[in-house]
């Protein structure tokens, strides 16, 4: 039986060796966000009136180089490498007290830039239509976050900007793809295929690259009894400072890098690690591109 076995796969081959065929191609392409889950939510001006935000991070301009070879004039298999040019999404948040006042509120917004790789299998339906099905995985980027955090006091607010860069865990997930080719010459054909791309990217790690945060002056006396005895001054905390211990604001301190980790103890009192969460990388795209044909030999 196995033998058989061997016989058939070496005759599939064979034959169709007599119909292989490698190529390479480039394209380019814009996708839009599909399934998009909630990235933020903002205050107006007032502060009287919240909007939610929803969208991908797999939204925005992408490039592809694929190598690919057909074993027949059906089936073949593709590896490409592709690059995301991601779009600004809204991530701003806010914190309430329990009389509703506003504890914290946050402006932001992030964008995704991406390094990825894709493996599928394509299959010819006709000379011009085509489909691929494969799974894809990233192999390096960030999303950046540049943000203003507004946190209200009875002397003024505290003022924290900053720009959070955010690494993910390597993550697995589906492509397909419905795409049309026109023949130019015997060895070059233009394309455009729809895509469909289906990934989530937990979150792994993060560091500030960029973060002041500025407070403002306690006036004498200002406490009650006497306290403070003089004005404190205002200041600004930056980023590789060593922790301010503030005598009315607290600890003012960031670490530079966060861990994020499934499970933490609660309170968890250690700033450096956090909770992790999964950002949408899901989208639909159309990309438009050029293939050539390294050989075609076609069966005698």
């Amino acid at each position: 039986m196995k033998f058989k076995l061997l016989l058939f796969v070496i005759a599939f081959f064979t034959l169709n060796a007599t119909f292989a065929q490698f190529y390479v191609s480039a394209s380019g392409g814009y996708s839009i966000g599909s399934a998009g889950i909630l990235t933020g939510t903002s205050l107006n001006t007032a502060q009287d009136k919240a909007t939610n935000h929803y969208g991908s991070y797999g939204e925005g301009f992408n490039a592809q180089l694929r190598g690919g070879y057909f074993f027949n004039k059906m089936f073949g298999l593709e590896l490409a490498l592709g690059y995301l040019g991601g779009s600004d999404q809204n991530i701003s948040s806010y914190l309430k007290k329990d009389n509703g006042d506003i504890k914290e509120y946050t402006e932001g917004q992030a964008h995704a830039e991406a390094f990825g790789i894709n493996l599928a299998l394509a299959y010819n339906f006709n000379e011009n239509f085509y489909g691929k099905i494969g799974v894809v995985s990233k192999l390096g980027g960030k999303t950046e976050a540049t943000f203003t955090k507004t946190t209200p006091t009875p002397f003024g607010p505290i003022v924290a900007n900053g720009i959070n860069d955010f690494h993910g865990r390597p993550p697995l997930g589906f492509t397909a793809a419905f795409g049309y080719k026109y023949k130019l010459t015997n060895n070059l054909n233009l394309f455009a295929e729809l895509e469909y791309l289906g990934i989530n990217v937990t979150r792994d790690t993060s560091e500030f690259s960029e973060l002041t945060i500025d407070y403002p002056a306690v006036p004498q006396g200002s406490l009650g009894g006497g306290q403070p005895a003089a004005t404190i001054p205002s200041g600004t905390w930056n980023l590789g400072d060593a922790p301010l211990n503030h005598p009315v604001y607290g600890i003012i301190y960031a670490p530079s890098e966060i861990d994020y980790v499934d499970s933490l103890p609660e309170p968890n009192t250690d700033p450096s690690k956090s909770l992790s969460s999964v950002a949408p990388y899901s989208s639909f795209g159309i990309n438009i591109g050029i293939t050539y044909t390294f050989s075609k030999k076609e069966a005698k």
